[in-house]
């Protein structure tokens, strides 16, 4: 009979561990597909088309709205705020209710004994057969409660610190797209001309090789035209990779499909603006601290690792559980059929109690490493706030240089097609220089689009927040105009519209050596070099009086040696500047040649006493940087003269608008 009930049993238990078995079964053709499929349709769904081409604002906002790593911080935080969801329910005491039934196959008889150890005759049981059961109980351990608590505040700490990561995310994101728009920017306006000069360019290099065969130049000649063509084109081909590869990262960066046409409003040139720094340094260094997501994590990290020696502390307390409850048993042989219980449980582990001086020599280790962290964090966001400073007016520095060099390049281009002379040199020199020009125009552009990307820079580096978290879900044309609001404002306060470099005034005081009319001669060159400079002093007292002294030598051989001694004089309190020119002379020297000498003399000082920047930009010193140099300008109590200004941490150049009130009290350099 065991036989036969045991092999169905049996038979059963192998079916049953059999389907247990977890078999790997591959993703097949048909799901890659269709999650292939499900993934393309989820990244582009429900985005806003885009219908002309994207100014800066707006392609922001569409990279704040629809980039899918901001999506991930966004899920990320959603999902650290539901984790503390469900932590504050262990705060709460443990209401348990259960529900009983059993039955067995016979009574639960059995033979009781009296005191005096005799066994009753007659079997008993107490108990049925088949009863049900049903308690409702509440338990609370305050053990449990202490650690939960506590595990919630971290918990809760967590989802700040997911909220600093997607404001970092944010912040990167914005700078981001501002280095990919500005370049996208260029691409959009260059890459054409582009294009069809290296194909023009391709065409004279067949033309040097054509003409070096029927020897029409000398072949030195034309074997470096083609050379030069060929570095120019190399260059042209290695800066339009750059080009082209900016509006693959502004497509990613908006979310649009890779292979989409994204289109950029474009910006004239004259339109592009290099401001100066006026932010206070120190200011935003503090400000740094203040704002930086990650300063913000690492003070939530400590947050979490104090709780968590807290956690540990807790664990060492004697275990108190309080317990109360309802009851019911069907059991028709018991007096009462339901009764209410209540109990007290302490335990406590007498051993893990040693372990306190660990615990703390632990707590004290993770707060020294926590501290080292942050200090560790705190010196890297000051470097790179001031690194972001200096940064700026270097990159500032390269776009001027480069600006310069594309007018040149475009005035050389007109002037080489303007001109009379045909001839295939002339023809191959003329693409060359418009080879040259587009290569110093992408070289401008991308230098430009580094500028933006050093405020952008400056701007990630303080911390600043330009789309408030409770603004990111609003239309793609509303967000865009609160972007571009909020720009307008970082850059007003950060920054400020260059000024025009103000020269200081010179005029000749008075010309010794030389007669009436020579000297009259030499002050008209003087003058005339003093005008075009933009130095003349009109209407007001010479910031710099020049004193000219003429010697002639004796002719010989038709000619003559003359040299003028310039002593520059800036007024009370300056340093004056003694130098000499020295030229020779067609005998007999006629008027032209002494507005010459004068010319020769005036250039002699003139980049000496306005040692100002007059195009390249320079890091503008805060308002609290400006009154200590006048502080150590001021004469100390002792009397003695006050130490000169060594260009500070940053090793600045002060120039004469900074609010000195004259310029030579500012002839200060690196």
């Amino acid at each position: 009979m065991l036989r036969l009930v045991g092999l169905p049993l049996a038979a059963a238990l192998v079916v049953l561990l059999g389907g247990c078995a977890v078999i790997t079964r591959p993703l097949d053709a048909a799901q890659r597909e269709r999650l292939a499929a499900e993934a393309q349709r989820q990244l582009f769904e429900g985005q806003e088309p885009i219908e002309r081409p994207l100014r800066l604002a707006e392609a922001t906002a569409r990279a704040v709205k629809y980039h899918v790593e901001l999506r991930q911080r966004r899920m990320e935080e959603a999902a650290a705020a539901a984790q503390l969801d469900v932590a504050q329910f262990d705060l709460l005491p443990k209401l348990t209710a259960n529900a009983g039934y059993s039955t067995r196959s016979n009574d639960a008889f059995g033979f009781g004994f009296t005191p005096d150890g005799t066994i009753a005759t007659t079997p008993t049981a107490s108990v049925e057969r088949t009863r049900s059961t049903a308690s409702l109980g509440l338990a609370w351990n305050i053990l449990d409660f202490g650690v939960s608590y506590y595990r919630a505040r971290q918990l809760s700490d967590q989802k700040l610190i997911a909220a600093e990561r997607r404001r970092k995310a944010v912040q990167t994101l914005l700078h981001d797209v501002r280095v990919a728009w500005w370049r996208a920017e260029a691409a959009e306006r260059l890459l054409p001309a582009a294009d069809r000069l290296l194909a023009e360019v391709d065409q004279a290099i067949d033309k040097t090789r054509f003409i070096e065969a029927r020897k029409l130049l000398p072949p030195v000649q034309t074997a470096t035209l083609r050379r030069a063509l060929l570095d120019l084109s190399q260059q042209i081909a290695f800066r339009r990779n750059d080009l082209a590869q900016a509006r693959i990262d502004l497509a990613v960066l908006i979310n649009a499909p890779p292979g989409a046409e994204v289109h950029v409003a474009t910006i004239d040139r004259d339109a592009r603006q290099v401001p100066d720094l006026s932010a206070d340094i120190e200011k935003l260094e503090v400000l740094a601290l203040q704002m930086r997501p990650e300063m913000a994590e690492e003070g939530y990290r400590a947050r979490i690792s104090a709780d968590e020696a807290r956690k540990a502390l807790i664990g060492l307390l004697p275990g108190v559980n309080l317990e109360t409850g309802l009851n019911y048993d069907s059991n028709r042989f018991l007096l009462n059929n339901t009764w209410a219980s209540a109990g007290v449980n302490v335990a406590f582990n007498l051993v893990k109690a040693f372990s306190l001086p660990a615990v703390r020599r632990s707590e004290e280790a993770q707060r020294r490493a926590d501290e080292a962290r942050r200090q560790a964090m705190a010196m890297a966001v000051l470097a790179q706030t001031r690194l972001a400073a200096v940064r700026y007016a270097l990159v500032a520095d390269e776009f001027l240089i480069w600006d310069e060099a594309a007018r040149d390049d475009d005035l050389i281009v007109q002037h080489l097609a303007s001109g009379e002379k045909v001839g295939i040199d002339n023809e191959l020199e003329l693409i060359r220089a418009r080879a040259r020009a587009m290569a110093s125009h992408i070289n401008r552009d991308l230098a430009y689009a580094n500028v933006q990307a050093g405020i952008a820079r400056l701007f990630n580096s303080v911390g600043y927040d330009a789309v408030p978290q409770e603004d990111e879900a609003k239309a793609v044309a509303e967000l865009s105009d609160l972007v571009e609001l909020r720009f307008n404002e970082l850059e007003r306060a950060s920054f400020s519209p260059r000024a025009a470099a103000v020269r200081p005034s010179a005029a000749v005081a008075e010309i010794a050596g030389a007669t009436p009319r020579t000297a009259a001669l030499l002050r008209e060159g003087v003058e005339r070099v003093l005008a075009s400079a933009g130095m003349v002093a009109a209407g007001r007292p010479a910031d710099v009086q020049l004193q000219l002294h003429l010697f002639v030598d004796t002719p010989t051989d038709g000619r003559r040696v003359a040299r003028v001694a310039i002593v520059a004089r800036p007024g009370p309190g300056g340093a004056t500047l003694l130098r000499e020119f020295k030229t020779s002379l067609s005998d007999p020297v006629d008027d032209e040649q002494w507005r010459v000498l004068g010319e020769g003399a005036a250039y002699r000082v003139l980049g000496e006493i306005s040692a100002i920047r007059v195009t390249r930009p320079a890091l503008r010193v805060a308002q609290s940087l400006r009154s200590s140099i006048k502080q150590m300008r001021r004469p100390p109590g002792n009397g003695r003269a006050a130490p000169d200004f060594d260009g500070g941490r940053l090793g600045l150049r002060l120039d004469p608008q900074l609010g000195a009130e004259s310029p030579q009290a500012l002839s200060v350099s690196n």
